[in-house]
């Protein structure tokens, strides 16, 4: 089972968008590869050239994996690239797989360790590390599916 779910990641591309709440335009952005672990950084380049390079950094992926990303950041990385061939991969949304994987738990927040310690207000988000997270969640989720198959097998039906 673990081979099959290795096999699943690596054909994902996990990416995360960090949003200006005033302005509504993407500040920072990752993508983080399933396969090898390897990054892409929105970095101090402009966003059009990043999501040119983001384009090839994509390629070869089935799946376009992310923490709310059928509510957030689709939608902002549409309104900037409506064309962008990533709009093409299957999506998975970890935030709406949760409360299927763990029902018991009410909430479903990306859980960001590398925040713990700071102060509520102020705190930095770091894409590319929330992208890894998230691709960290969708192995539990896969985990917590597998499990209650095992438990459930009638449920699958």
């Amino acid at each position: 089972m673990e081979d099959a779910q290795n096999e699943f990641k690596s054909r994902c591309l996990s990416i995360d968008l960090e949003v200006g709440i005033k302005d509504s335009r993407i500040h920072q952005m990752a993508a983080v590869r399933g396969d090898d672990g390897k990054s892409f950084v929105l970095g101090n380049q402009s966003l059009n050239d990043a999501l040119v390079k983001l384009e090839r950094f994509a390629e070869d992926f089935s799946f376009l994996l992310g923490h709310n990303l059928i509510a957030f950041d689709l939608p902002h990385l549409q309104a900037v690239k409506p064309d962008l061939a990533i709009f093409g991969l299957q999506t998975i949304d970890t935030l709406r797989l949760n409360p299927l994987a763990f029902p018991r738990n009410p909430y479903h927040r990306l859980v960001k360790h590398y925040q713990d310690g700071q102060l509520h207000r102020g705190r930095l988000n770091d894409p590319e590390l929330d992208a890894r997270l998230t691709l960290d969640v969708f192995l539990d989720q896969q985990n917590a599916f597998l499990e209650l198959a095992a438990q459930e097998p009638d449920l699958r039906y």
